[in-house]
């Protein structure tokens, strides 16, 4: 499996972009901004295989569809101010 950017911001093929969080157990959990920025939940999440799940179900993108826009999300800030990604 690739190894992404922790934080980095990652586009799929269809133009939907996410910050990148790796998981202990080996896989990575995809946020939008806005639910990097405010602590929601994530949108996706990869297996160890590199397998793109959505609520457990597998959808056809894998961890190799996702593309580096070379920007980077700020830290996450309960106070909200980390609304802009960093370059």
């Amino acid at each position: 499996m690739l190894s992404l950017r922790e934080r980095g911001i990652y586009a799929l093929p269809d133009g939907s972009e996410f910050v990148i969080h790796a998981v202990f157990r080996g896989g990575y959990l995809l946020y939008t901004q806005e639910a990097w920025e405010f602590f929601g939940a994530c949108a996706y999440e990869s297996n160890h295989a590199g397998q793109i799940r959505s609520s457990e179900r597998a959808t056809h993108w894998r961890i190799e569809n996702l593309t580096d826009t070379s920007r980077t999300a700020r830290s996450r800030s309960r106070s909200g101010a980390a609304q802009k990604p960093s370059i």
